[in-house]
């Protein structure tokens, strides 16, 4: 739950009607998606003009999530998008916690002289905000918005759509409910949303079960042919080349999920999926119970997270990354 001082700083910012922007991180999964369009329409409600911006494109198994064709891509429309942040009173950075999370958009936020409102869950959020609403121990930015909603007093203003939304975005950050973030409080809230009109059924489809073949047939080929195990260890990784992506036409997004297999065999505790693309190495880390894969990502790979699921990038090769990731453990195996 939020403290009293947050939600009057927030409510009295949101006192009267203002041009509002909501922002969050290249490559939106389900939980920065979800929170940033909930919030979107929640903020409209309460009469203020507001827009959401994507630095780039969802996943097209994310298209069907309610208001998502009124997300605004900053890759398509850059000087549009431009002219709405310069223009706000007020943008929102949802679901991360450092303006480099969104490339060359992220500059274009640090320009502009709006008041900057930060609400994420993931550790050492950047200091550019007034105002930072930074949980670590909630399972998701769809949570927070929830609390946040319900601390004002609003909660009545969730309607389907929004429901929906922080539905989602809380079942995909949670692993499906699956992870040691998912608190009774969690359940609470779902609970919630589901009365409100939150399908799960029909969520869990969507996200899960709207693969296309390419990209099913590309999971088994990683499995298969690339997924490592480090000897002597409980270590495992896959790691894919551009080359590979470009020829089962997988798109941005379409990796999501497969960097969590390897932890379904019992012996694994923690792995690593390395993606290559734009002369640049992709890191997803994740990992099981106490092993802290946000220490690895924040002090070898120029990333950071949470202890069970972290990001990082490489300007090294491929070869070379996988290389230094395997000698952390080669060394002390």
């Amino acid at each position: 739950m939020f403290q009293k001082n947050t939600v009057t700083e927030l409510q009295e910012l949101l006192s009267k009607p203002k041009k509002i922007v909501v922002t969050s991180h290249k490559n939106p999964d389900g939980d920065a998606l979800g929170s940033s369009l909930a919030w979107t329409k929640f903020l409209t409600k309460l009469g203020h003009s507001v827009d959401y911006i994507s630095p780039n494109d969802m996943p097209d198994y994310y298209h069907w999530l309610p208001l998502s064709k009124q997300t605004i891509i900053y890759e398509k429309a850059k000087d549009y998008a431009k002219n709405l942040v310069y223009g706000a009173d007020i943008v929102f950075s949802l679901d991360y916690n450092a303006l480099g999370r969104m490339d060359e958009f992220g500059d274009v936020v640090k320009a502009s002289k709006a008041n900057k409102v930060m609400i994420d869950h993931h550790l050492y959020p950047e200091e550019y905000p007034i105002l930072t609403y930074s949980d670590t121990s909630k399972s998701s930015t769809g949570e927070m918005i929830y609390e946040m909603i319900y601390a004002m007093g609003e909660e009545d203003k969730i309607d389907s759509d929004i429901a929906t939304l922080l539905y989602t975005a809380i079942l995909t950050d949670t692993g499906s409910f699956a992870f040691s973030c998912t608190t009774q409080r969690v359940h609470e809230i779902v609970g919630v949303l589901v009365s409100k009109g939150a399908d799960p059924d029909a969520v869990q489809n969507y996200v899960y079960n709207c693969f296309t073949e390419n990209r099913l047939r590309f999971f088994g080929y990683c499995l298969v042919n690339k997924m490592k195990l480090i000897p002597n260890t409980k270590i495992a990784y896959i790691g894919v080349s551009e080359k590979e992506l470009e020829e089962f036409g997988i798109k941005d997004g379409e990796t999501e999920g497969l960097a969590n297999y390897p932890l379904k065999i019992a012996d694994i505790h923690a792995c690593a999926f390395f993606r290559e693309k734009d002369k640049q190495i992709r890191i997803s880390f994740r990992s099981k119970a106490d092993f802290d894969v946000n220490v690895i990502a924040r002090e070898h790979f120029n990333g950071g997270g949470h202890k069970n699921a972290s990001g990082g990038m490489s300007r090294d090769t491929l070869e070379n990354t996988i290389l230094k990731f395997e000698n952390l453990f080669i060394s002390n195996s």
